[in-house]
């Protein structure tokens, strides 16, 4: 992989994809195909569903973080006013206040609010990103993993249910 410009490592290009694997193992598909070619596969089809959403969660509050710590170092502004860094702030908590629910909704209900905040998590990164608030090195990287992410979402959210 190269490297994009501004990146200090190579790692989240590495660790990043690695931790999209969860979303994409625990679909339906994946499920289906474990069982067809006899690969253990300890989780039935409702706990698959409740243990990739409980993972998006887990990713939507990381993301919310990334947000804490750069409101705390105040990227890309120094100057960056009280009111801003408050903003700043206050979003950083948002994503875990849209997680945090889904993990009480049902199936269905749960992948779209997390696939949801995942979308409004990157549209954010993007904004904060034009602003230079947030590394441009790595929206590639976001807009990759946030597509995985929800399109995992969305297979489990239209699974047959009548395949348990």
């Amino acid at each position: 992989a190269r490297r994009a410009r501004g990146m200090p490592t190579i790692a989240p290009w590495v660790l990043g994809p690695l931790g999209a694997v969860p979303f994409v193992a625990l679909t339906p598909q994946a499920r289906e195909y474990a069982m067809r070619y006899r690969v253990p596969f300890v989780l039935n089809a409702e706990r698959t569903a409740e243990a990739q959403v409980a993972f998006g969660a887990v990713i939507l509050s990381f993301l919310g973080g990334m947000h804490w710590s750069l409101a705390g170092t105040k990227y890309g502004n120094p100057a960056l006013s009280p009111r801003a860094l408050g903003a700043r702030y206050t979003w950083s908590v948002i994503p875990s206040l849209i997680a945090w629910p889904a993990l009480l909704m049902p199936e269905q209900a749960a992948c779209a609010t997390v696939a949801s905040g995942l979308a409004a998590a990157c549209a954010v990164d993007t904004k904060y990103a034009t602003q230079g608030a947030f590394p441009r090195w790595m929206l590639p990287l976001r807009y990759a993993l946030t597509a995985t992410g929800m399109a995992s979402l969305m297979a489990t959210a239209m699974r047959d249910r009548s395949k348990a």
